[in-house]
């Protein structure tokens, strides 16, 4: 029976707890939650916010912000990345040909619709004014993983099919709402030539150090040149690589928490997928599932961190940016995902997953309405520093009502809550 690793739950617990701590603190001394936040760890770095006075020529002011959002998060998608990565090219991938078009197609309609009620509701902010009309409609575009499957397990129960596709439009969302983020609001000036960092480093890692030994192995069931490279080297030819993929991608100006993800493909990897967060690959001994174990504790640590620096938000913030936000997930993300789901059934003849009716949909979007760790990178991108980002990281907070609510409403339909 497919079954869901318990360290989702366990991101979520981290999460949550981050985000509790950061909401008393910033409530009972903001300036001191500021400080903390800001706290500059370098100002003459290789990493960090780009510094025009720096003595060094590509040299950065880093603060534990960036370092807890923009450096540790990346091995956060680095887990998120391996499940859709698996998903996409394994063999029983749940991306795999014509199973990937109802979720794709759902996802990219989930990702667009608060998006757009976003930039209508906008129109409406008055106090404080935005800095551009619109600014800030990447925020509602994604939710968040950890928190949806554990709304979804608690509304849908462990084993229904739709919570695998829930988890499947929660990550392609979040990765969609990244990349367009960091496009659409570059940090500092875009320069694509550093891209080819990523690529070399990904190709080089897989060239040496996966396709290689294969081609050496072949023929031979014991496999010597495979089993030199994982027990001698074990990781560090992919994590020299990561860490060259994820300076490209700063210095690209794009977003460097999406820097682990070119490298992904070059790891050596299962031949099938067991499912989105499969506790059944905890047994596997190939490299990137061993990758993910090892990170099991310290990713946990990192949510932790990343929600106490990035979610504090003053109940005094509270404003019409608050309410846009709040009401482009909460209404926007059901919508969303409703129309997707139909259009994919309906029009394009892609089922759903089997198990799955049409009416866990409605389940489905409500539970996508939670917005929380990726939504907080694009406050950070698109909203200056100051009331109007706090409020819109107040709306953030708000939208987990969208918990209790797809509580209520699965009872309704008649779902099973576990």
């Amino acid at each position: 029976m497919y079954r869901v690793s318990h360290f989702v739950s366990q991101f979520a617990v981290c999460l949550l707890a981050g985000a509790a701590v950061a909401l008393i603190w910033v409530n009972l001394s903001p300036q001191s939650y500021q400080d903390f936040v800001e706290l500059r760890l370098a100002d003459n770095s290789l990493i960090g916010y780009p510094n025009p006075d720096s003595l060094l020529r590509f040299g950065r002011t880093l603060t534990l912000g960036y370092l807890a959002g923009n450096a540790l998060m990346s091995f956060f998608f680095l887990y998120i990345g391996k499940e859709l990565w698996e998903a996409l090219v394994l063999r029983q991938g749940a991306l795999r040909g014509t199973k990937s078009v109802a979720p794709l197609i759902t996802a990219l309609a989930a990702a667009l619709m608060p998006a757009l009620l976003y930039a209508s509701l906008s129109r409406y902010v008055t106090a404080p004014v935005l800095p551009a009309p619109a600014a800030g409609w990447p925020v509602p575009m994604a939710g968040d993983v950890a928190l949806s499957y554990v709304v979804g397990r608690l509304a849908l129960g462990p084993g229904h099919p739709a919570l695998r596709f829930l988890l499947l439009v929660s990550i392609a969302d979040d990765i969609l709402a990244l990349l367009i983020t960091g496009l659409a609001f570059p940090i500092g000036t875009l320069r694509p030539v550093w891209l080819l960092l990523p690529l070399g480093a990904s190709v080089l890692a897989y060239a040496g150090f996966n396709a290689l030994p294969r081609w050496l192995d072949r023929g031979d069931p014991l496999k010597p040149a495979a089993r030199w490279v994982r027990h001698r080297l074990s990781v560090w030819p992919y994590a020299v690589a990561g860490a060259l993929s994820w300076y490209g991608m700063q210095q690209a100006g794009l977003m460097p928490a999406l820097g682990l993800l070119p490298v992904i493909p070059a790891i050596p990897h299962a031949d099938h997928a067991f499912g989105i967060f499969a506790e059944a690959e905890e047994m596997l001994p190939d490299m990137l599932n061993r990758i993910a174990r090892w990170l099991i504790v310290p990713v946990g640590a990192i949510l932790f961190l990343f929600a106490l620096t990035h979610s504090g938000a003053p109940f005094a913030s509270a404003d019409s940016e608050t309410l846009a936000v709040m009401l482009a997930l909460l209404i926007g993300k059901p919508v969303g995902i409703i129309l997707g789901g139909t259009l994919a059934l309906r029009l394009l003849g892609a089922p759903l997953p089997k198990g799955m009716v049409p009416r866990d949909l409605a389940v489905v979007g409500v539970i996508a309405a939670m917005g929380f760790s990726v939504p907080l990178f694009a406050i950070n991108a698109t909203l200056p520093r100051g009331v109007l980002s706090e409020g819109a990281r107040l709306g953030l907070l708000l939208s987990l009502i969208a918990a209790p609510l797809a509580l209520m409403l699965a009872r309704a339909i008649g779902r099973r809550i576990a």
